[in-house]
């Protein structure tokens, strides 16, 4: 498998969890798993990769919540993704709403890393 050009990496408790977060909220299945390390390919070109936080050489120091993972989608999308997410269970941190820039929501993953689902005005 050849390597994504840009892949986002999140350091996750536990790999199982967040994949099968991940799997439900990208509705698509990992393309590499282990006890360690998941790997998502995105429908960008870019990857996802969830690794387990015990085991980053060197040692993970930093803590969660300080970046987003931004998901584009058109205006009617972000809505419905916010219905799918809440039917889901995910965490909410912000409603669908509108902003200077455009649509957006703000989600939880179990790790507490944030992900913006968002729509571009215009």
């Amino acid at each position: 498998m050849e390597c994504p050009t840009t892949t986002i990496l999140l350091h996750v408790a536990d790999p199982a969890v967040s994949a099968d977060f991940y799997r439900r909220v990208l509705t698509q299945e990992p393309v590499d798993a282990s006890e360690a390390f998941v790997l998502f390919l995105l429908s960008s070109g870019q990857a996802l990769g969830l690794w387990r936080r015990d085991v980053i050489d060197p040692p993970a120091t930093g803590v969660t919540g300080g970046i987003e993972i931004g998901f584009k989608q058109s205006h009617e999308g972000v809505d419905t993704c916010h219905a799918d997410w809440v039917e889901q269970g995910v965490t909410m941190l912000m409603p669908p709403t509108d902003l200077p820039f455009g649509r957006s929501f703000v989600a939880l993953d179990p790790d507490g890393h944030r992900l913006r689902v968002y729509a571009l005005n215009g």
